[in-house]
């Protein structure tokens, strides 16, 4: 059994979604289970993780109903921050929250994630891995240190970096990714997802290419904290599903493919908890 820890669906005709944008001639169109299914058995993928794309709790409530349509999906990551008037329990009150597994806020938008470790976001925070669920961090070396903090301030919440921390994003802050992930590291309940890569639009960059990367990340953090998503449908323009796959097997060494690619997802996920009959 293979876990894919991080794909999307999304049906623009919901009208709340700020990502794709129409001039995206390969994503802005409706991504759904029927697509997806094929790509899946053709890599022998048996299980995924299906995260939040737009920060509202209504496309949580549209993921939560496709999650228990669709024997395929595990569980949903679906949208918090501290904002949202009622707090964690209006999320765990949407009908199918059986199928919650984690959270994600839009975090790659802000500059400064103080608002995160205010008293009332930490509060939050802590009623979130108290039900039982995991926190997605969508961030890049800007917010390193805040996720620093947030990780020593709640040590129980179990924390996962979303695209390893996307250090192609800003490539002038590679230095200051390369501290916060190493500092990160030190921290048991930190884990990173082996997503997002930019394999269709990288430019040359022997530092960021993905075997530094994966090297790096695999020194820092050992096989047993690092977990494959394939990031779908993102993965289209990246060369597709079957590649995103296939470029992160090659690196993996045959005797840690089952961590990677299954049994980290299934622990930080908790999904014992949520399996279909």
């Amino acid at each position: 059994m293979i876990i894919d820890a991080h794909q999307h669906f999304w049906r623009l005709s919901r009208g709340d979604y700020s990502f794709p944008v129409p001039q995206d001639s390969v994503l802005y169109r409706d991504f759904e289970p029927a697509q997806l299914k094929p790509q899946l058995d053709q890599s022998g993928v048996s299980t995924t993780i299906l995260v939040q794309a737009t920060d509202t709790l209504e496309e949580t409530g549209f993921l939560l109903r496709l999650a228990a349509e669709t024997p395929f999906v595990a569980g949903v990551v679906g949208w918090w921050d501290p904002h949202i008037d009622g707090g964690p329990s209006r999320l765990l009150a949407l009908p199918h929250a059986e199928w919650l597994v984690g959270v994600r806020p839009m975090l790659q938008k802000y500059d400064d994630l103080a608002w995160l470790l205010m008293d009332e976001a930490l509060q939050e925070l802590s009623e979130i891995g108290s039900s039982g669920l995991a926190f997605d961090a969508l961030v890049d070396a800007r917010h390193l240190d805040g996720i620093d903090a947030l990780c020593r301030a709640l040590p129980q919440l179990r924390v996962v970096i979303d695209h390893m921390g996307k250090p192609w994003r800003h490539p002038a802050l590679f230095p200051r990714w390369e501290a916060g992930m190493q500092a990160l590291s030190r921290h048991a309940n930190c884990f990173v997802k082996l997503s997002g890569y930019p394999f269709a639009h990288r430019a040359p960059d022997p530092q960021a290419d993905l075997q530094a990367l994966f090297t790096r990340l695999r020194n820092w953090y050992g096989a047993e904290r690092l977990i494959w998503g394939s990031d779908w449908p993102v993965a289209e323009r990246e060369g597709g599903y079957a590649s995103a796959f296939a470029g992160m097997k090659a690196l993996v060494a045959a005797a840690e493919q089952q961590s990677i690619f299954r049994d980290n997802a299934a622990a930080f996920y908790r999904l014992s908890q949520s399996e279909k009959s």
